[in-house]
C-alpha cells in the first residue's frame, strides 16, 4: 500500500510494503574480493576486519568467521620469509597473530606494513636465538652484536687430527676393562666422527681439570694423535713418541713427563689408554674418579711450563 504524505514539504511517496534494511553484512561481504584476493588483503580491508574482531570481545578471534582465512593468508604471505630465516610457515603465522592481536595496530596508516615488519624481525630473532642457543628476547638484543654462532658438534667439519687408529682402538673390546667405569662405553659398536671428536674434548677436559694448561693439553693430545695416525698402532706410536725431542721443546716438558703422558693417553698392553676410554663414551666425571689415572697425570702437571712458539 502506498501512502501519500501531505505536508508543507514536497509530496513524497512512501511504500510501506517494502522490506526494511537488514543488518550490516559481514566484513567478508562488505567489500567483494577482486578475483581470489580476499577483502582483508588491502590495508583498509584488514582494518575493517580487525575492528569487527575487536568488537566481538575476548572471543572475537574464535568466533569471527573470517579469522581462519586471515591466518591462512598470513601463512601463504610469509612462508617464503620464514624459509629464508630457517623457520616454518607456522612460526610466521604465530608472529603475525601476536601483532594482529594488539589493538594499537588500528592506528597505523598501513596495518599490513606493520605486520610484515614485525614478522620479519621476529623470524630473524628466532633464527638468531637458534644459532646462539638463547631465548628469542635475548636474541633481539644481540641482533647486531659481534657474538659468533654456537658451534655444535654435529656441525663441525671432520677433525683431520683424529686418526683412524683411534677409532679402531676404541671399537676393539678390551680383555681387561679399564677403571671403575668400564661399563659406560660402547665397546664393539661402530664409532662415528662425532664420538671421536667428543672423546678428544673429554681428554682435554680431564687434563685441564687435573691441572694441565689448556693449550699444553690441546697441543699434546693433537701431537700424540698425529703420531698415532702415522704409526697405525698404539705400541708403534709409543715407541716413536718416547724418542722424539720436538714435543719436549714445544711443550716445555721434561722427558719423563712426556713419556708418562704418552703412556697414559695410549695405554698399555691389556689396558686401554685415556684416548680409547674417552672415545668409548666415559664421561670426564667418571675418568676423574679413577684415582690411578689422576695420580699418573697429576705428578707431571706442575712441570709443564706452556707451549713454546717459534
Amino acid at each position: 500500500m502506498t501512502v501519500i504524505e501531505t505536508t508543507d514539504t514536497p509530496v513524497r511517496a512512501v511504500d510501506t510494503s517494502a522490506p526494511r534494511p537488514s543488518s550490516p553484512a559481514p566484513i567478508s561481504r562488505m567489500k567483494k574480493p577482486v578475483g581470489d584476493r580476499p577483502g582483508f588483503a588491502d590495508p583498509q580491508g584488514l582494518r575493517r576486519l580487525l575492528v569487527a574482531v575487536y568488537r566481538g570481545g575476548p572471543g572475537g578471534w574464535r568466533s569471527h568467521p573470517d579469522v581462519p582465512a586471515l591466518l591462512a593468508y598470513c601463512q601463504d604471505k610469509y612462508a617464503a620469509l620464514a624459509r629464508r630465516n630457517g623457520q616454518s610457515p607456522q612460526d610466521a603465522v604465530t608472529a603475525a597473530f601476536e601483532v594482529l592481536a594488539v589493538p594499537s595496530i588500528l592506528d597505523a596508516d598501513d596495518p599490513w606494513a606493520v605486520v610484515t615488519t614485525a614478522v620479519q624481525r621476529t623470524l630473524q630473532a628466532q633464527d638468531r636465538a637458534h644459532r646462539l642457543l638463547c631465548s628469542t628476547d635475548q636474541a633481539r638484543r644481540l641482533m647486531h652484536s659481534g657474538d659468533h654462532d654456537i658451534a655444535r658438534f654435529c656441525d663441525l667439519d671432520p677433525d683431520v687430527s683424529v686418526p683412524d687408529a683411534v677409532e679402531r682402538a676404541a671399537s676393539t673390546p678390551q680383555d681387561d676393562p679399564p677403571g671403575p667405569a668400564a661399563g659406560s662405553g660402547t665397546a664393539g659398536a661402530e664409532m662415528t666422527p662425532l664420538d671421536v671428536r667428543v672423546g678428544l674434548i673429554t681428554v682435554r677436559t680431564v687434563l685441564s681439570a687435573i691441572g694441565w694448561p689448556p693449550e699444553v693439553a690441546r697441543v699434546g693430545v693433537d701431537y700424540v694423535c698425529e703420531r698415532l695416525r702415522i704409526a697405525g698402532s698404539q705400541a708403534t706410536a709409543f715407541e716413536y713418541l718416547r724418542r722424539e725431542l720436538t714435543p719436549l721443546q714445544l711443550l716445555g716438558l721434561d722427558h719423563r713427563t712426556w713419556v708418562r703422558l704418552c703412556r697414559v693417553l695410549l695405554g698399555e698392553p691389556g689396558r686401554s689408554g685415556l684416548l680409547a676410554r674417552a672415545v668409548l663414551g666415559e664421561r670426564p666425571v667418571d675418568l676423574l674418579a679413577d684415582a690411578g689415572l689422576v695420580t699418573a697425570l697429576s705428578k707431571q702437571a706442575a712441570q709443564s711450563v706452556g707451549v713454546r712458539h717459534g
